[in-house]
């Protein structure tokens, strides 16, 4: 039998603390990657002229702010791997 000490951390996190801590991981990401995506495409929708601002001739904002979108998508997952095979892998394998 386990007991639980006050101001002692449980060593062993259960299944489903691990599966809460996963789902809000996901959730934050996701949201983060949401805000990005609508982020842009409500620019592009509702404010045409700031993303056709010119920083230097043949390069406007909108040529910058579109492969920071995909950019970002791929750093998103990135975080995600990083924080699973640090985190979530060794969790997994506590629990067995």
């Amino acid at each position: 039998m386990n007991a639980v000490i006050p101001g002692k951390a449980d060593p062993m996190p259960s299944g489903v603390a691990l599966a809460r801590k996963r789902l809000s991981v996901a959730l934050v990401l996701s949201a983060a990657m949401i805000v990005i995506y609508f982020g842009f495409m409500g620019l592009f929708a509702f404010d045409k002229p700031l993303l056709g601002t010119i920083l230097t001739p043949g390069l406007s904002l909108c040529i910058v702010l579109g492969p920071l979108v995909i950019i970002s998508s791929f750093l998103l997952c990135l975080i995600y791997v990083l924080w699973a095979n640090h985190v979530f892998d060794p969790g997994i394998q506590n629990l067995r």
